[in-house]
């Protein structure tokens, strides 16, 4: 029995892993460059947002322009 015992444990022990500890990486630097490239990502966006309202908003100034022309004009 006892020898059985420690067969089992001499096969348990050849089909055990290799096993590796993963230490916790902290770094301040790309945490602040990450910061900074989201803001720079904010700007950005609202940028193009901007640019886009003010493109829309000339659209309609266009629209309305046609409208006037077409509406006012003798059928």
């Amino acid at each position: 029995m006892k020898t059985k015992i420690i067969m089992l444990l001499v096969v348990c022990s050849l089909f055990a892993g290799k096993v590796n500890a993963q230490w916790v990486v902290s770094d301040p630097g790309n945490l602040a460059q990450g910061i900074i490239n989201a803001s720079k990502n904010i700007v950005q966006t609202s940028s193009t947002a901007q640019t886009m309202i003010k493109n829309f908003q000339e659209t309609v100034k266009l629209y309305n322009q046609g409208k006037e022309y077409y509406d006012g004009a003798p059928v």
